[in-house]
């Protein structure tokens, strides 16, 4: 029995555990967790909830295609996992837990702790795989070579089926229409500007590479021109994981080799995959330092901030 844990890689396509879950016809529960601790974060916006609903949505639905779907839980993701493995083994499972590795804030990085001591209590295993590529030791030297190694391996092909287990658990579960209804605070936003899903992430690529990286190299430093389409969009996708980056580092080459005898075309793709880059860069320091969300890496730099984020004259 597998237990596939989705959390901010809301994909199939290139996405590690899925892969590694699913393969050999091995019986898959796909699962997601509402954790209300998410939820009482001051700054959580709607549209930020909105999406990250549209895209577990996209996923269920994705799933069913396969013959799977999406159990979601909620509660205390640590609780949560205790009781389901508890409940497998009782009824002579032995579970095997996948989820990927993530940027965390304290609370996360508490929480994965916690699961993984579970497991190694219970004797049992767990595999945590990649959602984009992440060093598991702090080497910024390497990073660089490192980083464009695994860009450019094969990505993790969709399965074409997922066995999914008929199975009997006495836990709370959630269907989509009452999740909308309990955080339906969340789901009024007034403009939606990006709709969440891998359907619409890989649609959203496509329509970057087809026309509207044309002069990226300037127009993302002009907000005006971002909002009318000139930026990929797809940042929102990057942070849910409904794309991998490298999905859109590959099929953005694969778009460059056809430009090229299109300087400034060629040119413009290569600013984005520069800009990726920075993204994926910036987040794997986070990974390590995850205090530098709220405070400065280096202190010599506190006295230019007050609290509030105030530059100092």
């Amino acid at each position: 029995m597998h237990l596939l844990w989705f959390r901010r890689d809301l994909r199939l396509t290139d996405n590690e555990i899925v892969a590694l879950a699913s393969a050999n016809n091995a019986t898959v529960l796909a699962f997601f967790i509402i954790d209300p601790w998410f939820y009482q974060w001051v700054d959580i916006g709607k549209a930020r909830v909105q999406f990250l609903f549209e895209s577990l949505e996209n996923l269920d639905s994705n799933l069913q295609k396969l013959g799977s779907k999406l159990i979601l839980f909620e509660g205390n993701a640590v609780e949560i996992i205790q009781e389901l493995t508890q409940q497998l083994t009782q009824q002579g499972h032995r579970p095997k837990l996948y989820f990927n590795r993530d940027v965390q804030v304290e609370y996360g990085i508490s929480r994965d702790k916690s699961i993984v001591n579970l497991y190694q209590a219970l004797n049992l295993e767990y595999d945590l795989g990649l959602n984009n590529f992440l060093q598991s030791q702090d080497k910024r030297e390497q990073w660089f070579n490192e980083y464009y190694t695994y860009q450019r391996q094969p990505i993790y092909p969709k399965p074409t089926i997922i066995n999914t287990p008929s199975l009997s658990l006495n836990i709370p579960q959630m269907t989509f229409t009452e999740l909308k209804q309990k955080y339906s605070a969340f789901c009024q936003t007034e403009q939606v500007y990006f709709i969440g899903g891998e359907t619409q992430a890989q649609s959203t690529l496509n329509s970057f590479l087809k026309s509207r990286f044309n002069g990226y190299h300037w127009k993302l430093s002009r907000p005006w021109l971002a909002q009318l389409g000139a930026t990929s969009h797809l940042s929102p996708h990057l942070t849910f994981g409904t794309i991998s980056t490298r999905i859109v580092y590959q099929e953005t080459k694969v778009r460059a080799a056809e430009l090229t005898n299109q300087p400034k075309a060629e040119f413009s793709l290569k600013a984005y995959r520069d800009r990726l880059r920075w993204h994926d860069s910036f987040t794997q320091r986070l990974y390590f330092y995850p205090e530098i969300a709220y405070k400065n890496r280096y202190p010599e730099f506190d006295e230019w901030y007050t609290p509030l984020g105030r530059v100092i004259n």
